[in-house]
């Protein structure tokens, strides 16, 4: 099952990462039910103190979660950009105070819900949400799929995942740094170099043009 999860999660992040905005539209509701799958599983993980997907009830509300964002995703390419977003946030504010130490998963996942909150925000307010979805979507998938390597090769186990492990193994092997820089900067060049060729809807509140 480790297995399975971390080669899911290195196919996931190397795709939120590499994927460039010809692929955008296509890839939100991906975005989505990926990231409703670690809200969910982080979510029950916090309230009832088991490991992330560790459990049938953890698994469920994942997966229920993540069907839900990938559907309105789906319907709505703006809201898929703030989950994208959103997602992100979460990501860079949990691995910023577990890597200084927080370890309570409740604490942790207040913590990614207020990040989460402030990257919508910021989104919204400069009304040009492409560009930090470029940089947080690099940034949160070559985390992702580093993730996923750790777990494949056993340096993690599957319930520290939505807790900030991730980046406490980076955190400890330069290595790991090396290849999340790389991997962000390799992202983030592919979408940037994509994005001058890619016209958005107009109306935001609509299904995107496939």
């Amino acid at each position: 099952m480790d297995v399975l999860v971390g080669l899911l999660a290195i196919a996931a992040g190397l795709s939120i990462a590499l994927a460039g905005l010809r692929l955008f539209f296509f890839m939100l509701p991906i975005w989505g039910f990926v990231l409703g799958v670690i809200v969910g599983g982080a979510g029950v993980t916090a309230v009832f103190g088991d490991g992330f997907l560790s459990t049938f009830l953890g698994i469920i509300v994942g997966l229920v979660v993540g069907i839900i964002f990938a559907i309105v995703s789906y319907l709505y390419w703006y809201f898929g950009v703030l989950i994208a977003t959103g997602g992100a946030g979460w990501s860079i504010g949990t691995a910023i105070f577990a890597t200084i130490g927080v370890s309570n998963g409740w604490l942790l996942f207040f913590i990614g819900l207020a990040f989460a909150v402030l990257f919508v925000f910021l989104a919204v307010a400069i009304n040009y949400p492409i560009f930090l979805v470029i940089v947080s979507t690099a940034m949160g998938g070559a985390t992702i799929a580093i993730a996923g390597l750790l777990l494949v090769l056993n340096k993690i186990d599957r319930d520290e995942l939505g807790m900030g492990a991730t980046w406490s193994r980076i955190n400890d092997h330069w290595i790991l740094w090396l290849l999340w820089i790389i991997g962000a900067a390799i992202g983030i060049g592919a979408q940037m170099t994509s994005a001058s060729s890619m016209q958005l809807p107009e109306e935001k509140w609509a299904q995107a043009p496939r």
